[in-house]
């Protein structure tokens, strides 16, 4: 591209604006989520300190956002239509970002982006999400071309959303749809701004190339281009914003590109397709300050690349052998200071710790532990992501799983007839709680749905299952005290996240139950996702 009259522009630009950094990404047609931390002014805790869970209920339903505390790990709202129509966000719901205090999310399948203030304090009144629809035809586009966004990135307080339909980005603020787009290259999948806000860079799967966009002018001022058959599926930046890393899915590699130029820095680590080579067929890519490093999963390699920024090298670190035995690593993040790194395993369900001192692999935490032994993972929690705040104090994972309905025979608590004195909180099924090789175990949160003592429909997370899986044991005071004289109860496992704490990097674990039952083992703390599949998972400061 022509630089000529560039560098002016950009240092008034510089001079001007303070923006924020978010990494955007999605891999085209195929959708997979991803956990990045949204950066954005201080302000009250309650209102910036918090986790969103994006759910989808398939293509044709709106979906939920699950709002979770971060410093008291509870869910303070849930935007379902459950509670009343269009409640939820839009279909289809993809990726979110954060702009003091407004969450903003985007859904692939309405056209449309959802915004919404949270909750002030726990409990508090919710607004349902105002939703901003991309309009069919547009100024820019006056066909009826759909503009099918898959995420958007926050630049100079404004968010720009990818348009895949329409190879553009729509201007959209907290109230409407600005009623302008921006062409870009074919097939935009992820967008990275830089810290300052100044520039934003626009990853075009369908030709291979780089557009460069000047938020504070609204323009596409130049195109990079990638090697052939990159494939460019996600993005990160450097915390002093000069260089963008570009995840090449095609080639197995790592374009770096400086900012100051908006070329793309040669290789320095005899990686002959490109800057940095990685682990075959990478799906994603985040970037940590504190050691200037970039992280990239390989999920076909087994693999975890390392790319010090500092000093231009690349590590690829086998996450195949002990203690990780990995065998699909689909998700990176690092703490913010710098001490070490987590890798979801949607294979084995397990979480997989990097030192970075030395780089090497030093324990596997399961997301659903085996009662008699912490160290087994059973089920199949299928975590789709996994973000770390920014105290570096929770990690924490969305888990797609799902299994059920199971018809239940009995629910006991108590004594209560018809009930022959069972243990306390006691459902036992006809059959077995297990689905193929699912089965519900420890740590999971289940709805019970069925029960006629008027309307009861809940969630109670399981303390033990029997060998025969076909009796749980529960903690909850909402169940009924006995089973129904009627019907046809059932029971289903959630999807539902996951906390783990950093200090000792074990799963959080729920203390009232340990008491409530004694000699059962205390299931970790999960929160369940309202009922529909994450599909996206991100972390505010």
């Amino acid at each position: 591209m022509s630089l000529k009259g560039k560098s002016g522009i950009r240092a008034g630009l510089l001079a001007a604006v303070v923006g924020l950094v978010v990494f955007c990404i999605n891999c085209g047609v195929e959708f997979r989520p991803v956990a990045n931390p949204v950066l954005q002014p201080g302000g009250d805790p309650q209102t910036t300190a918090h986790a969103l869970v994006v759910g989808s209920n398939g293509s044709s339903a709106d979906g939920t956002a699950l709002i979770i505390d971060v410093t008291g790990d509870t869910a303070v709202a849930l935007f379902s239509d459950q509670s009343c129509i269009h409640c939820g966000v839009g279909r289809g719901p993809v990726q979110a970002t954060n702009l003091s205090g407004t969450d903003f999310v985007i859904n692939r399948d309405d056209n449309s982006v959802s915004t919404f203030i949270l909750p002030v304090t726990p409990g508090g009144a919710l607004n349902p999400p105002n939703i901003v629809t991309l309009p069919q035809p547009s100024p820019q586009f006056p066909g009826v071309t759909p503009a099918v966004p898959v995420f958007g990135a926050v630049a100079q307080s404004t968010l720009y959303v990818a348009e895949t339909g329409r190879n553009s980005l729509a201007i959209v603020t907290a109230a409407n749809f600005a009623g302008q787009e921006i062409p870009v290259g074919i097939d935009p999948v992820a967008l990275v701004a830089t810290p300052d806000g100044t520039q934003l860079y626009s990853l075009n799967q369908g030709d291979n190339t780089v557009s460069v966009i000047f938020p504070a002018i609204n323009q596409n001022v130049g195109s990079i281009a990638l090697p052939a058959g990159a494939t460019p599926v996600w993005g990160a930046v450097s915390a002093d914003g000069t260089s963008v890393f570009i995840l090449n899915q095609g080639t197995s590699t790592v374009s770096q590109i400086n900012t100051l130029t908006d070329t793309l820095v040669p290789s320095t680590t005899g990686c002959t397709q490109d800057t940095f080579c990685v682990g075959p067929a990478p799906n994603y890519i985040t970037y940590e300050a504190t050691r200037n490093r970039a992280y990239v999963t390989s999920p076909s390699g087994n693999s975890l690349a390392i790319i010090d920024n500092n000093l231009g090298t690349v590590q690829t670190v086998s996450t195949a052998g002990p203690p990780c035995n990995g065998q699909h690593p689909i998700w990176v993040t690092a703490l913010s200071d710098g001490t070490r790194v987590y890798v979801a395993d949607d294979v084995t369900n397990s979480v997989c710790i990097l030192n970075t001192t030395n780089n090497t692999f030093t324990k596997r935490i399961c997301l659903v532990q085996d009662p008699g032994n912490g160290t087994a993972c059973i089920g199949s929690a299928t975590p789709i992501s996994i973000a770390s705040n920014s105290r570096a104090t929770r990690v924490y994972t969305a888990n797609q799983y799902t299994t059920g309905p199971f018809t239940i025979s009995s629910i006991c608590r108590g004594t209560t007839a018809p009930c022959s004195s069972p243990a306390s909180g006691v459902v036992t099924v006809t059959g077995s709680f297990c689905n193929g090789s699912a089965c519900i175990e420890a740590g999971h949160p289940v709805t019970i749905a069925g029960v006629n003592d008027g309307s009861y429909i809940g969630t109670f997370g399981v303390t033990s299952v029997n060998a025969a899986h076909t009796q749980l044991t529960y903690v909850q005071s909402g169940l009924p005290d006995s089973s129904p004289s009627g019907g046809t109860p059932t029971a289903t496992v959630l999807p539902f996240v996951s906390l783990i704490q950093t200090s000792g990097d074990a799963l959080v674990l729920n203390v009232a139950e340990a008491t409530t039952i004694p000699g059962f083992m205390t299931p970790p703390l999960t929160i369940s996702t309202g009922g529909q599949t994450p599909t996206f998972l991100t972390m505010t400061p």
